[in-house]
């Protein structure tokens, strides 16, 4: 069995990998959610929520156990941001509680209705808000009004305006009032359109697997985060990455109280992963480079695997969310057995030739060269680092 702790953070999520892929001598692996995250820094839900979806799609994942003893604590550790998506991803498993007990049944009912919460942002955390959409399951707990009409059909980035505002708004105001008006409200068309362009590759990408069939079950989702602190704190927090500590001694503007406030923006997906997708390969390269050149290959412009009429018009996404945090943001991406970032701030958007030119550092090492071959996540994580210039309102 693997059992997440509370203290969870990205290195130990790594670790996990390791652990999964081990040898399991039992023939299949539990896995037993912490009670909580105490450590709910930059890209650990996802980071999380990724693991899971690698551990469900192998053919030796077993029960999902949650640390809970009678119907009403498990009712309520439910909306646990970490808890519902894995949830319903482990739906065709044992769900069983601290008691052996397949609460699975007694569960149905609250995760539907929790999912209608959770499409009008009411969901139990102050300092984030998670979108989600669940392909396999379309009758209940389906496709988010956010990103589609009644019809299914993906709605359109100027929607955003209607559909993501509130979320934001809410989302600041739960933070401290004055930053929405002061800053969040200028930036919200570039949000939108990072979202956008991001969601919409799921769309297009994830929904299905290398060979076009329909994967079952599969999740894919939007996560809003803000943080907030000192400059020695962020140095503090992410010292074992040296990509985000670069970042953090760029220099910032930061408000009266020495504070820096940033926008987390992730967007996950349990589809087959950049590298599968792009090839149409059921295995991974021999070498990692060929992995991270595919990666490059879907941030240049232009460079899809859509196989639509106007393919044309798509390949834009990834390039134009390095257009859009141009000069500020951070980005990692996990993907496959690959774990790089691009820090935007230190090192600019450039419209290359060739998209080998373009810069990608490995997320553990730092190297923009050498990258580290980790054990194969599923789909593609996202995250971006995007800082605000807060001003105090008057």
């Amino acid at each position: 069995m693997i059992e997440l702790r509370s203290n969870i953070t990205i290195p130990k999520i790594i670790a996990l990998y390791s652990e999964l892929n081990g040898d399991n001598p039992a023939g299949s692996v539990d896995l037993k959610l912490p009670a909580s995250l105490s450590q709910n820094h930059f890209g650990v839900v996802f980071s999380l929520l990724q693991f899971i979806a690698t551990w469900m799609r192998t053919s030796s994942s077993g029960r999902l156990i949650l640390p809970v003893k009678t119907p009403e604590d498990a009712l309520e550790y439910l909306k646990n941001e970490f808890v519902y998506p894995a949830v319903v991803l482990s739906w065709e498993k044992e769900i069983l509680n601290l008691n052996g007990e397949n609460i699975r049944g007694l569960l149905k009912k609250p995760s539907q209705d929790y999912y209608r919460e959770l499409d009008f942002f009411n969901n139990k955390e102050h300092h984030s808000i998670p979108v989600f959409c669940f392909d396999h399951d379309l009758s209940k707990r389906g496709k988010s009004r956010v990103f589609y009409d009644l019809n299914n059909r993906l709605m359109t980035e100027s929607n955003m305006d209607f559909t993501l505002h509130p979320a934001f708004e809410k989302l600041a105001n739960r933070f401290n009032k004055m930053v929405f008006k002061a800053s969040v409200k200028d930036q919200l068309s570039t949000f939108y359109g990072i979202i956008h362009e991001l969601f919409s590759n799921t769309h297009e990408h994830a929904r299905t697997n290398e060979k076009g069939y329909n994967l079952y079950p599969n999740i894919r989702a939007l996560y809003i985060k803000f943080h907030n602190t000192t400059i020695p704190k962020y140095l503090e927090t992410y010292q074992e990455f040296p990509g985000l500590v670069k970042f953090f001694n760029s220099g910032f503007k930061v408000n009266a109280g020495k504070q820096l406030y940033l926008v987390e923006l992730s967007v996950l997906d349990s589809g087959p992963g950049l590298y599968k997708r792009y090839t149409g390969a059921q295995e991974y390269a021999d070498n990692i480079k060929d992995e991270v050149d595919i990666i490059k290959q879907c941030l240049y412009i232009h460079n899809t695997s859509s196989t639509e009429i106007n393919k044309n018009n798509k390949g834009y996404g990834l390039d134009r969310m390095l257009q859009l945090i141009d000069g500020k943001g951070f980005v990692r991406i996990k993907t496959g057995r690959a774990d790089v970032f691009r820090d935007m701030k230190n090192h600019r958007y450039v419209a290359h030739e060739n998209h080998s030119a373009i810069q990608l550092n490995d997320w553990q090492n730092d190297s923009a060269t050498d990258f580290m071959v980790n054990d194969p996540s599923t789909g593609t994580l996202i995250s971006i680092f995007y800082p605000l210039e807060y001003v105090p309102y008057e």
